[in-house]
């Protein structure tokens, strides 16, 4: 089954070039038999009917001068060349442009009736009654008239073949451009875009093969956010259990006590990554469906600031952010993404000086901006930093993390129809800054 279905483009192919070819030199003959039927290009038959018409008719005519205005008129009319010959084949009146008179061997050929000389003569003679002789020349075309009609062929052939070649094109290559732009999709993550190009040829076949691959790979990436989601669910358990047990501990000197408090903090921190990891298979397997509601900005902005005050007190955390800024979103996944903004700006900023978490109303959106005062990223990391498990490379090498919180900051920010991104400020320092519909 595959080679016939491989074989039909090639023929259709094929057999398309063929038919314009056809189309196309039928188009040239047609001009060419348009702009050939003059008296100069008929048939041998009708030549010899038109000398013998003209003897006939010359026949009664003695006088020179009348003769020679029939004949005048003749090749007015006609568009051919005439001399009435005498007995003894001298001419006596002509009409047209003047020719040479072929020899007499062969005009004795038509004594008997018109007959057509041999080329390169192209002429027709007849007798007449009074044993005189009518010679008609029919001359070709002209240089000019030759060049017309070769142009009007390639012309009409063109024209034909353009015409008949563009729906074939379009046939071809809309198919291909629509699986170009599905492809673009589904190499930008949109994992759902398939052709469904009903076609029984080679790019048919392409088209479905790229849907089954496409079905294929969206079922395995499914299939893995799900065991990765599952894994992070029963994570927290023992995770709580241990946080559980950390605080039934009873440290008998500070040393036990400053052992158990790294570990609480190692412990909470891997609650906080398992947070992330479970937050973001959940949205990407549209499992969690954002809980919208009115919020006031500020508040949010104070709730991060308290939430990292509890993990580094001594970091001086200023909230710039107007009251009336109000926001249409899902209350814990936006304050996730401004903890994860806040704590990625403690891990890269080790002046100690404060970071700012900025608000402002941009046309139809809330811009909330955590800018801190380190080292900045660099130009080459700036358009990596929200895929998952990057880290920059000015990161401090006592930093904890696995890279998924701005990761997860892009996902809730796309989830909530806003954007976020990620630059250097004016006067030094990482900014990130998170956009979110305002409230209509």
């Amino acid at each position: 089954m595959a080679t016939p279905r491989l074989q039909r483009l090639f023929l259709r192919l094929y057999a398309s070039f063929l038919v314009l070819t056809i189309v196309g030199g039928l188009a040239a003959g047609m001009v060419l038999h348009a702009t050939s039927r003059r008296p100069g290009n008929a048939g041998p038959n009708w030549g010899t009917r038109l000398a013998f018409h003209l003897s006939r008719t010359l026949s009664g005519i003695s006088d020179d001068n009348t003769l020679r205005d029939t004949l005048q008129g003749a090749h007015d009319d006609l568009d051919v060349d005439l001399v009435v010959l005498t007995p003894d084949f001298k001419p006596r009146a002509s009409g047209g442009a003047p020719f040479a008179t072929p020899p007499q061997h062969l005009l004795d050929r038509a004594r008997k009736g018109p007959a057509w000389l041999p080329p390169p003569f192209g002429i027709v003679a007849a007798p007449m009654d009074d044993k005189r002789m009518l010679v008609v020349r029919f001359p070709g075309p002209s240089a000019q008239r030759r060049t017309l009609r070769w142009t009007l062929m390639i012309l009409a052939g063109l024209a034909c073949t353009t015409i008949l070649l563009y729906p074939l094109s379009r046939s071809i290559t809309r198919p291909l451009e629509q699986l170009t732009v599905v492809a673009r999709r589904f190499g930008e993550g949109d994992l759902s875009a398939r052709a469904r190009i009903d076609r029984r040829d080679e790019v048919g076949q392409l088209a479905n093969t790229f849907d089954e691959m496409a079905g294929r790979i969206q079922a395995a990436r499914r299939a893995e956010r799900e065991l990765l989601a599952n894994v992070s669910h029963e994570l927290r358990t023992p995770l709580a259990r241990i946080q559980v047990a950390l605080a039934l501990l009873a440290p008998r000197d500070e040393k036990d006590r400053a052992r158990a408090q790294m570990i609480g903090e190692e412990v909470e921190e891997l609650g906080r990554l398992i947070g992330d990891v479970l937050t973001t298979s959940k949205l990407e397997l549209s499992a969690q469906p954002l809980q919208k509601r009115e919020l006031v900005a500020r508040d949010l902005a104070e709730k991060a600031r308290e939430r990292a005050l509890a993990l580094e007190p001594l970091r001086d955390i200023q909230v710039e952010v107007p009251q009336a800024l109000v926001i249409d979103a899902d209350e814990g996944l936006i304050g996730r993404v401004l903890d994860n903004l806040v704590d990625n700006a403690r891990k890269y900023d080790p002046s100690g000086k404060p970071i700012r978490i900025e608000g402002r109303r941009e046309g139809a959106d809330v811009l909330l901006a955590v800018q801190d005062n380190g080292p900045g990223i660099p130009e080459s990391d700036l358009a990596s930093v929200f895929e998952p498990f990057f880290r920059g490379g000015n990161a401090r090498s006592n930093t904890s993390g696995f890279g998924l919180g701005l990761a997860l900051a892009r996902r809730v920010a796309e989830a909530h129809g806003g954007s976020i991104r990620a630059l250097n400020g004016q006067g030094g320092g990482a900014r990130l800054e998170l956009r979110v519909p305002a409230k209509a």
